[in-house]
């Protein structure tokens, strides 16, 4: 009990918590839960913003039959999710290769790591106007040297195919890093005594690799490939500066689609009905991926 309060030691230190708390709970309340909740009920209505006067018109769930309609919404989910399928295991491979060099003794690579982490220092806005430099075939330096070596001019940026590549080229070189640090720190942490266990019994370096550091990493690839799906269904900052969704709409990801949506046609009932659409096929990935991390730390 302590003196003054009629209160044990025990209920003042839940005082003390909840005290302590307070200010975030309510910061998040106020910038996440609240708009999170309001962006529901307006998926439930019918607004276009730019009509003057225009008011919220109630109409259900029509926005959400609506979308699975939308020819626009369910191409920038495909794309959305072919961008997933190619970049994610891109940079996992790269990310394994490049781990497995980093972790091991040879010198320089101290530099090396160094180098590495200048993708990461640079904002997804400054990377998009970056690499629309670099990609211009005008007085762009991967053009110039593509000339250099022989090859024929490329407008990246201008064909359907071409600005579909580069997007996945600008994104695995800004998170390749993200896997490379991970992995190599799950690398890192393996017990010494298996390999030097391994090498005694004449194991290769392949079978060293494929039957004791896969398998010992499985948590940690798990964790990975979880981060970089999630980061990719909502990329969104320099898709915007080196695309806009451009040619047409080969590049017009889910995210930047329900911007458009939202941010530039104003229709805001239809924006907001796509988003809360997009975050549950987000939660359902990333439930997947989360009950493969349970299971493998389980292991």
């Amino acid at each position: 009990m302590v003196k003054g309060t009629g209160l044990t030691y025990r209920q003042q230190e839940k005082r003390g918590v909840i005290l302590f708390l307070a200010p975030a709970i309510i910061v998040l309340l106020v910038t996440s839960v609240f708009p999170l909740l309001y962006s529901l009920v307006l998926s439930t209505f019918q607004w276009n913003m730019l009509m003057p006067l225009s008011v919220p018109r109630y109409v259900g769930l029509v926005n959400f039959g609506r979308a699975f309609g939308d020819v626009e919404f369910t191409g920038s989910l495909l794309r959305t999710v072919l961008y997933v399928v190619i970049a994610v295991p891109v940079e996992f491979v790269l990310g394994m290769a490049i781990a497995l060099l980093v972790t091991s003794r040879l010198r320089g690579l101290p530099a090396f790591r160094v180098a590495l982490l200048m993708p990461l220092m640079m904002t997804p806005v400054v990377v998009g106007v970056l690499w629309r430099f670099l990609l211009n075939p005008e007085y762009g330096v991967i053009d110039f040297l593509v000339q250099g070596l022989g090859g024929p001019g490329v407008t990246w940026l201008a064909g359907r195919s071409t600005a579909f590549a580069s997007i996945l080229i600008v994104e695995v070189w800004q998170q390749l890093p993200v896997a490379i640090f991970i992995l190599a720190a799950g690398i890192s942490s393996l017990p010494d005594g298996i390999f030097e266990a391994a090498d005694i019994d004449g194991a290769s370096r392949w079978q060293r690799f494929r039957l004791l550091t896969l398998p010992l990493l499985r948590p940690v690839i798990a964790v990975v490939l979880l981060l970089r799906v999630m980061d990719c269904f909502k990329v969104f900052d320099a898709l915007y500066t080196l695309t806009y969704g451009g040619p047409g709409s080969s590049t017009e990801l889910i995210s930047l689609f329900i911007y458009k949506q939202g941010l530039k046609f104003f229709q805001i009932g239809r924006a907001t009905s796509m988003s809360w659409l997009f975050l549950v096929v987000v939660f359902l990935v990333s439930i997947v991926f989360m009950r493969q991390v349970w299971k493998e730390q389980a292991y």
